[in-house]
Parts: structure tokens; sequence; C-alpha cells
């Protein structure tokens, strides 16, 4: 068998030259195709000259409010969501007094009928039940239509910024056609 091989082959391994072999006319060939390839690439540019893009200064500013709850404090002239507004601050006798000084409630509504329209809704505030991080089985925050109003948390998967900022469903005054 290695007779055989060395008298079709010669004895050398296929693409191995002997000492004193030189290359043949086609592998010239090639070699010198490759080297003149190469010196054409470096020669032209191919790539696209690298432009940074242009620079944009992030804001420092936080974004404006869209609605106020206890965890941000009450923006002046924010009307209670209940009455249609974007206040979601809690319904605390304070908290009815400003609305009141602001002109955002009605001053012929008592604090006691202020209340009654939460509860006609459905409605939990912070007054019921606190904590709950409006995951409660009176459903998601009432912005994203839902029947808790509880104070969201900073940590809460962030629906505090979703409240917060936005964007949510459009609030809608209570009616009596939305009483239960």
């Amino acid at each position: 068998m290695k007779d055989r091989w060395r008298r079709e082959t010669g004895g050398k391994a296929p693409g191995r030259r002997r000492k004193g072999e030189h290359v043949s006319d086609m592998g010239r060939r090639i070699i010198l195709a490759v080297a003149v390839a190469v010196m054409g690439m470096t020669a032209v540019d191919c790539e696209q000259p690298f432009r940074p893009l242009p620079y944009m200064a992030k804001s420092v500013e936080a974004p404006a409010i869209l609605t106020c709850h206890d965890g941000v404090g009450h923006v002046a002239g924010n009307k209670p969501w209940i009455l249609g507004g974007t206040c979601c601050c809690t319904p605390t006798p304070a908290n009815y007094a400003l609305h009141v000084q602001q002109g955002t409630i009605d001053k012929s509504m008592t604090y006691d009928q202020y209340l009654a329209l939460y509860k006609a809704r459905g409605i939990v505030t912070d007054l019921d039940h606190t904590g709950c991080g409006n995951l409660c089985p009176q459903g998601p925050h009432v912005v994203f239509g839902g029947h808790c109003m509880a104070t969201p948390s900073p940590a809460g998967r962030g629906l505090y910024e979703l409240i917060t900022y936005g964007p949510h469903k459009p609030l809608v005054a209570a009616g009596p056609a939305d009483a239960p």
C-alpha cells in the first residue's frame, strides 16, 4: 500500500513541495492577484468616514407632573380626580380646604359630600387602606381605570412614574350614570 502511494504521488504529500522545488506558474498568478487586491483595497478608502452623532444634552429638569398625589405633593390649581381633574391626593380635610381655597371645589359642597363622591364610585383611598402598591382587589390605580387611589410607591414596578407623568386614560368627571 505504501509503495503504491509513493509511485502515484511521487512520495510527497499533496500540497507540499520538496526541497528545491519552486512554486508553479499558476501559484505565482494567485499570489500576485491576492497581493494586488490587498494593495487596491488599502489604496481606495472603502469605508464611510466616521461622523459622530450630534450631541443631545439631557434635560436636568424633571418632566412636568401630569397627576399630583401625596407622593409628589399637590400641584396648585389641579382639580380633584373625582370631579374630572388630575389631583389624586388623598381627600383629607386639609386637602379639601386647599381645593376650596383654590376654587377647584365649589364652596357649597361640604367635606362629607366630597367624600360621598368617592364612596359612590367605589373608589378606595389612603383613608381606607395604604401600602397596596395599587395591586389590591379594587384594581389598578384610578388613572388606569381601576378603583384604587392609594398613593403609589416609588419602588412599585414603575407605576409611580406612570401615574405621576402619564400616559393614562382620560379622566372624566363622576356623573349620575357613573354611580354603581
